[in-house]
């Protein structure tokens, strides 16, 4: 058929067709991934911020190796009025262990679902792309006998920077609730893929919950990063977010306090979703779980 045309023409419609066929190939390899509009923001001296928006010193995702991970060492956790009141600027010292913890004793692994917020490229028949959905992931905590932890046991939908953000909740909730973090596994299921930090605070609120035996509200959602200082930092596209957390049938959504959340009152009143803001994951556990965080007895 291309015989017809003269060979200039053929060239160009030859280049065109190869261009079709990349593409498609292309894109078969992410369809299904859960995006969240990830950004990786620099901080001097500390670990990388991940969020769901730009800003100064911020670039678009790349390779998930470039950026820095939380280490992992037997640590105390601090108080909770302390924990509420570490500055940004002490991240490390959460990381830093003052002695090492006691070896603790095993418990029944435990199962939660958990809300989670996030977009779909390759969105469910009624929906619209681009548009934020509700997903509902399983976690499972356990005990890691050999000490050799944590074990992060995600399914292959959880891609790399949400994988991450899962290790660092993992660690993090143990340090708060006071179980050294090495004796702890993890793993999470979920329906379809998902990359970005923005689920991080959830994470590690069903992890503490799983630790300290308090089950997760029905009624909640939330969106925001978890930190090393158990802060729980702002992410982007909130509004887009409560759709999602509505779509769940949720009447409540927890958010950080790091913007100036106003217009998400407004929109709450109109989609009956009552908002929550937190700092700390010490206020995030207690808005969902209606209990304070506490030291682990085990």
């Amino acid at each position: 058929m291309l015989k017809r045309f003269p060979e200039r023409r053929r060239f160009h419609l030859l280049l065109g067709l190869l261009s079709l066929l990349f593409f498609q190939f292309w894109w078969g390899l992410f369809e299904d991934v859960v995006w969240a509009e990830t950004w990786v923001c620099q901080r001097p001296g500390q670990s990388d911020l991940y969020r769901d928006h730009g800003g100064p010193g911020c670039r678009e995702l790349g390779e998930p190796s470039t950026y820095s991970s939380l280490a992992v060492v037997p640590a105390t956790s601090p108080s909770l009025a302390k924990e509420a009141s570490v500055p940004e600027s002490k991240a490390t010292a959460v990381a830093t262990p003052t002695h090492v913890l006691n070896k603790p004793s095993p418990f029944p692994e435990v199962a939660l679902a958990i809300p989670v917020l996030a977009i779909l490229s390759n969105p469910r028949e009624g929906s619209i792309t681009g548009s934020w959905n509700g997903l509902v992931a399983r976690l499972m905590v356990g005990y890691k006998a050999d000490g050799k932890g944590p074990d992060v046991l995600p399914n292959e939908n959880l891609m790399p920077v949400s994988a991450e953000s899962l290790r660092r909740a993992v660690v993090v909730a143990a340090r708060a609730v006071g179980y050294d973090p090495r004796y702890v596994t993890v793993r999470l299921l979920i329906p379809t893929k998902m990359d970005g930090p923005s689920a991080g605070g959830i994470m590690a609120v069903g992890i503490a919950a799983a630790l300290l035996g308090d089950p997760i509200r029905q009624d909640i959602c939330m969106s925001g990063t978890i930190e090393p200082t158990m802060e729980i930092k702002p992410v982007g596209r909130l509004v887009d977010k409560m759709n999602a957390c509505r779509d769940l049938r949720k009447t409540t959504m927890i958010v950080p306090d790091g913007l100036d959340n106003s217009h998400l009152n407004f929109t709450g009143s109109e989609k009956a979703i009552h908002v929550v803001e937190v700092h700390t994951l010490a206020e995030a556990y207690s808005a969902a779980t209606g209990q304070m965080l506490r030291q682990a007895v085990h």
